[in-house]
């Protein structure tokens, strides 16, 4: 504590203005920031002659009424929420209700094609439920605590990562999935938000030397792939890859730094999907679809169909869909589109878009470097995944397992992690114009 906030006056002037300010977490900001500039007004004042009451008296008239100074404060340095991101964040969720409602009742009427869970409507709502409290917790947690925590997260990360490789589910030849007591948890999609995290918190204090350049591409490049290609789940490998990318050029990275990682990174996707049966069959069956379209290519070739059926208006909400397989998932937005037509696809698309234009606009905004990190690499893992998953459910790109539309698809993992990371977003924002005492 400053040794002048300890004077009487001093220490009663400061406490009016702080009972003005109504973001209690700023006030330790606020005292310790306005006590230097009252220590500066009264040492000036003593050095001329002045004892300490009476240059505390002269420092406290020169900075102003105590509730004026605390009102003018409270308009400037209060708590900020983005209320136009939260909005469209509300959309989305509300979609998937509906989208979730729609998939039991298809599968209500759809006697040759069963789920393997019911009640989508109900998880879903719960998953919400959890997901956004997990977003009101961070909502009010201080983001840069995170930093402190950058090296655990990445090693926590990485060893539980490497145990799900050895003893996790395998599910659709990827072992992504762990069980952790009555819970289990999709690890390979989780890893990538924290990966992510953990990257924002350590590349804010690194150089741009030959050393901390070789720990980039170790610790965030190199590792990383090598896990997301050993899994296999080259999903979390693209969605990792585009949003580390992109956090670097937030991070002012040189062009050769971001462009010998994106150079590294792609290498190894690449060498994946081309080396591997399961890499080369998906990408043959997406430039030849019917070459085999009982086979490899039978999902895409029941994509093009249901998207070019569904015409404007679509089949109708709800509609029964006996070749679509996994509607619940992996092609949920095909089957919006097939039920709901053109029309309710791009009302979608139009949510997610603007979803993106916040986020960016949320970069913009924000000052602090860590917070811009944060946000960059957040938002590209959001951007990447909408990008991806609309473009393969609609044909245009490959089918990855593991893409999923955030806030819109089914599941728990994925979607209490999204609302999770919204918090830390929320976090950033709302103390985007508070008082930091400098590093």
């Amino acid at each position: 504590m400053n040794r002048f906030d300890k004077h009487p006056l001093i220490d009663e002037y400061l406490s009016a203005v702080c009972d003005r300010v109504k973001a209690r977490e700023l006030h330790k900001e606020i005292r310790q920031e306005m006590a230097g500039h009252l220590e500066e007004l009264m040492s000036a004042k003593q050095e001329e002659g002045l004892d300490e009451k009476a240059a505390a008296q002269w420092a406290i008239r020169q900075m102003g009424d105590p509730e004026a100074v605390g009102r003018e404060l409270n308009k400037v340095h209060k708590p900020r929420i983005p209320w136009g991101l939260v909005g469209w964040v509300a959309v989305l969720l509300i979609i998937s209700l509906v989208a979730m409602y729609a998939v039991e009742l298809a599968y209500t009427g759809n006697e040759g094609n069963t789920a393997p869970s019911g009640h989508f409507l109900v998880k879903k709502a719960m998953f919400i439920a959890a997901g956004l409290l997990a977003m009101t917790a961070f909502l009010f947690f201080d983001y840069r605590k995170l930093q402190h925590y950058s090296w655990a997260m990445y090693a926590g990360t990485l060893l539980v990562a490497l145990a799900t490789m050895a003893w996790g589910l395998q599910v659709n030849g990827t072992k992504s999935w762990i069980v952790v007591g009555p819970m289990t948890v999709d690890w390979m999609s989780v890893s990538p938000f924290l990966f992510i995290v953990a990257a924002a918190g350590l590349l804010r204090h690194w150089g741009t030397d030959l050393r901390s350049l070789a720990l980039q591409h170790l610790l965030f490049v190199f590792i990383p792939a090598v896990v997301y290609v050993m899994a296999p789940s080259v999903s979390s490998l693209l969605i990792y890859a585009a949003a580390y990318l992109l956090l670097l050029y937030t991070a002012r990275q040189s062009r050769l730094a971001v462009a010998s990682q994106a150079l590294v990174l792609a290498t190894m996707g690449a060498l994946y999907s081309l080396s591997s049966l399961h890499g080369r069959g998906r990408l043959g069956a997406f430039f030849d679809r019917y070459e085999d379209p009982l086979n490899a290519g039978y999902m895409y070739v029941q994509i093009d169909s249901a998207v070019r059926s569904a015409g404007w208006w679509g089949h109708g909400f709800a509609a029964v869909n006996t070749k679509l397989p996994y509607i619940y998932s992996d092609t949920l937005f095909t089957y919006l589109i097939y039920s709901m037509g053109w029309l309710g696809g791009g009302v979608v698309v139009t949510c997610a878009i603007w979803f993106a234009i916040h986020l960016l606009r949320m970069l913009s905004v924000v000052r602090d470097g860590y917070g811009k990190l944060l946000i960059s690499g957040v938002s590209g893992l959001f951007i990447v995944q909408y990008i991806w998953g609309i473009g393969m459910s609609v044909g245009l790109l490959p089918i990855l397992g593991g893409v999923t539309l955030p806030f819109v698809s089914y599941g728990g993992t994925h979607l209490i992690v999204e609302l999770a990371a919204m918090g830390i977003l929320l976090s950033v924002y709302r103390r985007k114009d508070m008082i930091r005492i400098p590093q």
